[in-house]
């Protein structure tokens, strides 16, 4: 599901007219779409963005958001232990990323969109894959088991 979410926000960065940042170079936007289901991936999250905060400070006018299952769970925590963070958005509404990042861009804030219930369904959204011979396709959202072990429901909402 992470990598279809990610071929869809590239997609939308894309159709909004941003341009994938050569192998090495500065970019202007970092996108993190984050997990939630491990403990390790939000201390990777906080220590990526950690080392992005001297990278910003050199360069203000880049933009970082964060999206994803743990955006979705952790709102304001990742505002408040990253405020150099320009767009926290969630799994419901993934669709707009690229209109967050104007609206910080223009407001110089930043911009937390946390919606509870699917926005559009995924797979109708613009995308770029990485390769012309296969790609992810998402034939459902969410999930209407309730394991004890599993955040999933909860993040990503019941199954359509």
């Amino acid at each position: 599901m992470n990598v279809h979410d990610s071929e869809r926000m590239s997609g939308l960065l894309e159709a909004a007219g941003y341009v994938r940042a050569e192998e090495g170079a500065e970019p202007d936007v970092v996108v993190f779409n984050t997990c939630a289901v491990r403990e390790n991936a939000d201390n990777r999250l906080y220590g990526h963005l950690g080392q992005l905060r001297p990278v910003k400070d050199r360069h203000p006018g880049m933009q970082i958001a964060v999206g994803g299952c743990l955006a979705q769970k952790d709102r304001e925590t990742i505002l408040e232990k990253a405020p150099w963070v320009d767009a926290v958005f969630g799994t419901h509404n993934v669709g707009a990323l690229p209109a967050l990042l104007e609206r910080s861009r223009h407001n110089h804030a930043a911009q937390l969109e946390i919606l509870e219930s699917l926005e559009v369904f995924p797979s109708t959204l613009p995308t770029k894959r990485d390769s012309v011979y296969s790609g992810w396709v998402s034939i459902s959202v969410g999930c209407n088991n309730t394991c004890t072990f599993c955040i999933d429901p909860s993040l990503r909402g019941k199954e359509r």
